[in-house]
């Protein structure tokens, strides 16, 4: 295989079906070896020597190797720590419970390999779908749709945090978020600098076991905030046109409005 891999899993606590998603792996991925990197965030001390027995249990089943984080929280913060624990030159980052599609894994790499520097698993071209569609995942479509329409950045699943990075995005490419919208951020500054963006068709389960920690109340701030930049850095053609147009009709507009005003 040209490219080696590394999987990050951030764990809040403990996750029900995380063994799910080990096992899968292990039985998909077996000819790429992948490095398994599990960030956990202890939000309580109490629940630390359960946290560890279960850290030891997936180091001798799985191979896994375990990051512990008790005063940080948060699934941008979390893949961080993990990019920076892990070795391969590419990074995919996994959620625990079983909603991402690892039989997607394969086309990604395939992809990256080609020559993509971000290959998204998005759920809404043609092949991908969602099992359990809800309003979050509406709301996803919508805002994808919208951060094509205003910028240049060619992903019809902007914040699905279900793709393959090369190593090298994350060395070149700040970010600052330290929730689930770092997947968005990664996605829009890369197409800003430049990193060539492609995507393969993946299938989303919503969660049948455990419980979601994803506000979109709480959210909403984090990620309307990417699209004023990715409209401001890596503007469509279309906001090309249509910006210096509206301004040019807004001066004459504006003007005309005066000489009417002078003429009364």
């Amino acid at each position: 295989m040209e490219s080696t891999l590394s999987l990050i899993i951030p764990v809040l606590n403990q996750e029900p079906r995380l063994e799910d998603v080990l096992r899968e792996i292990q039985s998909v991925l077996a000819a790429y070896q992948p490095e398994i990197i599990l960030v956990y965030d202890v939000t309580k001390p109490e629940l630390l020597d359960a946290v560890q027995e279960e850290q030891r249990e997936m180091e001798q089943r799985y191979g896994a190797r375990c990051v512990t984080r008790t005063d940080q929280r948060g699934f941008g913060s979390a893949l961080r720590a993990g990019v920076e624990a892990s070795r391969g030159d590419v990074v995919i980052p996994i959620m625990g419970d079983c909603s991402d599609d690892i039989a997607a894994i394969p086309r990604m790499l395939s992809a990256i390999d080609r020559g993509a520097d971000v290959v998204a698993g998005a759920r809404y071209i043609a092949g991908g779908a969602i099992i359990g569609d809800d309003a979050k995942q509406q709301i996803s479509r919508y805002y994808s749709k919208i951060i094509k329409a205003l910028s240049s950045v060619s992903c019809d699943d902007v914040s699905n945090s279900f793709r393959a990075y090369r190593r090298v995005v994350w060395e070149n490419v700040s970010n600052v978020s330290n929730s689930f919208d770092i997947s968005v951020e990664m996605t829009v500054k890369a197409a800003a600098r430049g990193y060539r963006i492609e995507q393969v068709p993946a299938v989303w389960t919503n969660r049948a076991a455990g419980q979601s920690h994803f506000s979109i109340m709480k959210e909403l701030p984090n990620y309307g905030r990417w699209v004023l930049y990715a409209a401001r850095h890596a503007p469509s053609r279309f906001l090309l046109v249509a910006l210096p147009v509206s301004l040019v009709s807004l001066v004459m507009l504006t003007g005309w409005m005066f000489g009417l005003g002078r003429r009364r």
